[in-house]
């Protein structure tokens, strides 16, 4: 059953399910800030929930990378948590059904 596998591993779904809905916010904040104006308030709302992801993906990049590409930047990054997340458990041993 699908809902007792989440429950088994709650610990592997739910930092996961975190990770996947601020990678489709950061994506959404692209997408739309491409076709809206920066005070619209979608954009701003989208801004809000992404800035911490966008602040900490910006320390590490360097500053002649345009704004855009950061949250590009961070998009790949959040990728590569989730993956990391994903063989981390399951080289500890935990069977984890997608």
């Amino acid at each position: 059953m699908p809902t007792q596998n989440f429950l088994t591993h709650w610990y592997f779904h739910i930092p996961n399910l975190i990770l996947a809905v601020l990678m489709y916010a950061l994506i959404a904040r692209y997408l739309v800030s491409l076709v809206l104006p920066a005070g619209n308030v979608i954009v701003r709302i989208l801004g809000a929930v992404t800035n911490p992801i966008v602040r900490s993906v910006a320390a590490i990049t360097p500053r002649i990378v345009p704004p855009s590409l950061v949250i590009l930047f961070g998009i790949g990054w959040l990728i590569a948590v989730r993956m990391a997340l994903f063989f981390g458990f399951a080289l500890a041993g935990v069977r984890v059904r997608l």
